[in-house]
């Protein structure tokens, strides 16, 4: 093992120091282009619906109709300091069993973040009654409203992005050899005007 006088010579060798400056820019250019992150497939654009557009994502069938911002959830009244940011979709189960709303629509059926993330809804309502989604059930077709809490400083866009992931049925997913549908990759992108409802104190 180098000594401590062995390992100082060393440092001050310009050889070693031009290695280390090159290492911390690299380190650095990996950092601003992404390196870290997962890689991303360099595939076509995701194909673009509009309200009122059926997409079918394997195992639901999604029609986007509208959305919008307002300082309640669908159903409420006004609620300090809270912005909400709705879509309201038809939702299709094209499964052979009935899943939940907090399941395939909350995972598959999300919020494109100014960072292009997917962010997943914090409600999921009927839009009927304003209760929490229950289970959706084969080839019924049900009206959702996806909520997502936004904050006080959100700046209103007249345009949002959504996004729909694939979901596939695989026969052997499991250990056990048990089938299920499994999320794949980004499938669209849904394209629809925000509508501002900020001035209302309830819902429309």
């Amino acid at each position: 093992m180098a000594n401590k006088d062995e390992l100082i010579g060393a440092a001050r060798n310009p050889w070693w120091q031009a290695a280390a400056a090159l290492a911390a820019v690299a380190l650095v250019v990996t950092f601003a282009l992404g390196g870290f992150k997962r890689a991303k497939s360099q595939t076509k654009p995701l194909p673009q619906y509009s309200a009122g557009q059926r997409v079918q994502s394997g195992a639901m069938a999604v029609t986007p109709l509208r959305a919008w911002v307002a300082r309640y959830r669908p159903g409420g009244q006004v609620e300090p300091n809270q912005l909400y940011l709705v879509l309201q979709t038809d939702i299709e189960n094209r499964t052979g069993r009935s899943f939940g709303g907090f399941g395939y629509p909350h995972k598959d059926l999300i919020l494109v973040s100014a960072q292009r993330e997917p962010v997943q809804a914090d409600n999921l309502l009927m839009a009927d009654d304003h209760s929490v989604i229950a289970d959706l059930h084969p080839r019924m077709t049900q009206r959702v409203d996806l909520v997502w809490k936004l904050p006080p400083d959100y700046v209103y866009a007249s345009r949002q992005t959504f996004g729909l992931f694939a979901r596939d049925y695989k026969a052997k997913a499991h250990l056990n050899d048990e089938g299920a549908w499994m999320q794949g990759e980004p499938l669209a992108k849904l394209d629809l005007p925000v509508q501002d409802l900020r001035d209302r104190r309830v819902a429309p």
